[in-house]
């Protein structure tokens, strides 16, 4: 099973599983010439009639896959710089444009709308270029507005978070490339598992610290909130190099080109996890100075 839900629905992520591409191909979706071995007449055909064997791979697509371009590993990676950049002005833009009286209830509703169409997209096999564009603007809006804020509060811890997720993603892109770290199954249970419990606590705590009836339970300050942020962060980086590993399996199985944005979706939704959990022990390494 893949660590990144967005990634776990579709054969392609899975070095496993079978998936649709049904005959040898060139690389652009159509069947080789003499694919069909068992088939005489067909052999025949595309021996002698070159011309006539092109026609026939035109219109015999009720037969036969229709043509398409497979997705390469620069398609993903350009596909997740565009999600990244819609990101990272939505957030700038926000943080200039709206006024500090709103800009934390837009957050909150920037959040929501992004949460949706997380999960919506989850169980899609296919992420479609509008919602992965739309989750990534819409993130960038409420982190850009909380980021706003907590730089008010504490100067100097957006720059810091900024910093602080390149470097982790510089780090696992370079563990990755080195194939000095690879992930495991069993790893990614592990890390999906520790994924979810950390949402849910979030959740509970966000509850808590509305209604008042707590104050975080130390996830936003503290000893226990520095080394949950800690873990929290390599999590994240863990799960970044799962998340590469499974763009490389989707282009070594031959993934239709339209994949790359869904490659691109679960990249970004784990760079950005990782910036939250940045801004957060940043934010509170910064409020015990």
């Amino acid at each position: 099973m893949a660590n990144n839900p967005v990634m776990s629905r579709n054969p392609y992520f899975n070095a496993q599983a079978a998936t649709p591409n049904a005959y040898p191909t060139t690389g652009q979706g159509v069947p080789q010439a003499g694919s069909f071995q068992g088939q005489t007449g067909y052999d025949q055909f595309s021996q002698a009639q070159p011309e006539a064997q092109q026609q026939f791979q035109q219109y015999a697509s009720p037969f036969q896959p229709q043509t398409t371009t497979t997705m390469t590993y620069d398609d993903a990676m350009v596909k997740t710089f565009i999600l990244l950049a819609a990101a990272i002005v939505s957030g700038i833009a926000t943080a200039i444009l709206v006024p500090l009286d709103y800009i934390l209830p837009v957050a909150v509703v920037a959040s929501i709308g992004a949460f949706v169409l997380g999960m919506v997209a989850s169980f899609q096999r296919v992420v479609k270029p509008s919602f992965a564009i739309g989750y990534a603007v819409l993130e960038g809006i409420c982190l850009g507005g909380l980021t706003y804020v907590l730089n008010l509060m504490y100067p100097g811890v957006a720059s810091q978070a900024v910093l602080g997720t390149v470097v982790v993603v510089a780090v696992a892109a370079g563990l990755h490339v080195s194939g000095k770290v690879r992930t495991t199954p069993k790893g990614r249970r592990v890390v999906l598992t520790v994924m979810i419990a950390a949402i849910i606590y979030g959740f509970i705590n966000i509850i808590l610290l509305m209604t008042g009836l707590a104050s975080g339970w130390g996830l936003y300050s503290g000893s226990i909130g520095i080394v949950l942020g800690l873990v929290m962060i390599a999590v994240g980086g863990y799960m970044l190099i799962g998340d590469l590993e499974l763009v490389k399996t989707a282009v070594a199985k031959g993934a239709p080109s339209e994949f790359a944005w869904t490659c691109a979706f679960g990249i970004v939704m784990t760079i950005l996890w990782i910036y939250i959990e940045m801004l957060r022990l940043v934010s509170i390494i910064a409020s015990q100075r």
